[in-house]
């Protein structure tokens, strides 16, 4: 039998949580970055990679495109697509399932 790994305690965030106090006032924390998938429309691919590079690649911030899910099939990136073209990787399915739900 597997030795059994510690697992975190699972913490619900109150229905009243603050997050715009708890951003502003973490030192830790900030808002990320958002551009809308027309912008990379359009200023075209060029424009868009070069983003990436200063922003994600050099920076190291994220970046999150705004209104892309809705060029997207609604089928891409669900559990069931990883699974179908990626293998049985539920920690990745998990976990792009959460990106995808917390917008």
């Amino acid at each position: 039998m597997p030795a059994a790994r510690p697992r975190a305690s699972f913490e619900p965030i109150p229905p009243d949580f603050d997050v715009r106090t708890f951003v502003e006032t973490a030192e830790n924390f900030q808002y990320v970055d958002r551009i809308s998938y027309e912008m990379i429309a359009n200023n075209g691919i060029d424009q868009f990679e070069k983003l990436v590079l200063l922003h994600v690649i050099i920076g190291g911030k994220p970046l999150v495109i705004d209104g892309f899910e809705e060029v997207l099939d609604p089928w891409t990136f669900t559990p069931s697509w990883l699974r179908d073209n990626h293998g049985d990787k539920s920690r990745q399915a998990h976990s792009l399932q959460l990106c995808s739900a917390g917008g």
